[in-house]
């Protein structure tokens, strides 16, 4: 027999202790669990057969640490991961796929109890040979963000404010050191406090005052439409989002320049910035919804209407550019262009649904003045071509204007809860 067929027997026959002691350990440790504020997972060895390891990135660590208002989730990775969050139910849990990520070779899967009031159980599988999936089982939770950070690369994952507190005896034993990890450990990522006021959402309603913005072919008046709009979201916000405060940047028909609604959302340390429009064209069938994000690299379209809403010639709008190019920071571009496709994907899916024929016009850049100058995640919706005589009349009803603010909602709940987003 070749040498290595024999070196495989005896490894075989060497092997048949490790299942029942591995039964028996795994027997121990489930039932002596203890409930401590900060945990780390013991994984489970795996069998014979591994995956295939095709990810580009590895599964560093995972550990949980709980006070009386929240429940983390700190997920450390090799790399840069864009993790998929999903929310299921019955039962409740919360399913964070890693792409590109891999496990150790030696693990496939693993799972810790942590029974802290919000959170149940943490599991880990390779259920991809590309994917890791962490799934969250959850007993309690009103809501949760997701944050990510690198050097190392983490996602922190936090489920907040239950009315449910952290047991004494988890309070008691922060004190002591947490188990050792057999995955190499890496030091337990904490979130910055949070500030005790509640966060900001601000939202802009365009134009007001002597400046109407666009007018439809009966006469409705964009600054109108646009600032009951703002305050329908306002509404659902606060019945919905109830840990937000909604800053509008006018609630009545006043004129307030671009500059000063920027200053606004910042004094006000604001997490987004929604700045909510009617869109126009010279061709009265142009219909649909688009979402505009700031940028530099614009099309000609983009930049006529950047030009319209910033009140200035495109000659001007292009010295603007020149000015502010190098002053941008890169990070607030990108989480802004992921605000804009979050809140176009969202809206346009909600507005379609209940009304037939409304067009998804899709995400783009351009050089919007209010949008540079704020300091936090920044769209401009347009909601619909008000120069079009059907959506004019849309325009006009109740129930259009609170169907277009739902669909904002659903986009700004979809973003504040998978995208980390700096505090002031």
């Amino acid at each position: 027999m070749h040498p290595a067929g024999q070196t495989h027997r005896r490894a075989n026959q060497h092997g048949y202790w490790v299942v029942p002691t591995l039964a028996l350990v795994l027997m121990f440790f489930g039932c002596t669990a203890s409930r401590t504020t900060r945990q780390v997972l013991a994984p489970l060895r795996a069998p014979a057969s591994v995956l295939p390891v095709t990810a580009t990135y590895r599964l560093e660590d995972i550990r949980s640490a709980s006070s009386p208002d929240t429940t983390q989730v700190i997920i450390t990775m090799s790399g840069p991961v864009q993790p998929l969050v999903q929310r299921l139910s019955q039962p409740e849990r919360l399913v964070i796929g890693l792409p590109e990520t891999r496990l150790p070779p030696q693990w496939t899967q693993y799972n810790v109890p942590v029974s802290d009031g919000r959170l149940l159980m943490i599991q880990v599988t390779q259920n991809q040979a590309k994917m890791v999936q962490v799934t969250l089982a959850l007993r309690a939770m009103q809501d949760y963000r997701i944050a990510m950070q690198s050097a190392p690369h983490r996602v922190t994952v936090e489920l907040l404010d239950t009315v449910t507190t952290v047991p004494p005896s988890a309070r008691t034993a922060q004190k002591s050191p947490p188990r050792a990890s057999p995955i190499e450990p890496s030091a337990p990522a904490t979130l910055a406090p949070r500030a005790h006021r509640m966060p900001v959402i601000c939202i802009d309603p365009g134009h007001g005052g002597h400046d109407p913005g666009a007018l439809g072919p009966t006469g409705l008046e964009e600054k109108t439409v646009v600032l009951q709009v703002a305050k329908e979201l306002r509404q659902l916000i606060q019945q919905e989002m109830p840990q937000y405060r909604v800053v509008l940047t006018r609630d009545q028909d006043i004129f307030v320049p671009l500059a000063e609604r920027a200053r606004m959302a910042n004094e006000q340390q604001a997490q987004v910035f929604i700045s909510i429009h009617a869109n126009s064209s010279p061709h009265r069938e142009a219909s649909g919804i688009e979402t505009w994000y700031l940028s530099f690299a614009a099309s000609a379209r983009a930049k006529k209407i950047a030009a319209r809403e910033n009140m200035m010639s495109e000659q001007q709008l292009s010295t603007l550019e020149l000015i502010l190019r190098d002053l941008h920071e890169t990070d607030r571009i990108n989480q802004s262009a992921v605000l804009a496709q979050s809140t176009q994907s969202a809206l346009a899916e909600h507005m379609a649904a209940h009304y037939p024929g409304v067009l998804p016009r899709g995400v783009e850049g351009a050089p919007f003045a209010v949008l540079h100058r704020t300091t936090m995640p920044s769209v401009l919706v347009e909601t619909a071509f008000i120069s079009n005589p059907q959506e004019e009349a849309r325009l006009r009803t109740t129930q259009y204007q609170r169907a277009l603010a739902k669909g904002m909602l659903r986009g700004l709940r979809q973003f504040l809860q998978t995208t980390v987003v700096a505090m002031h």
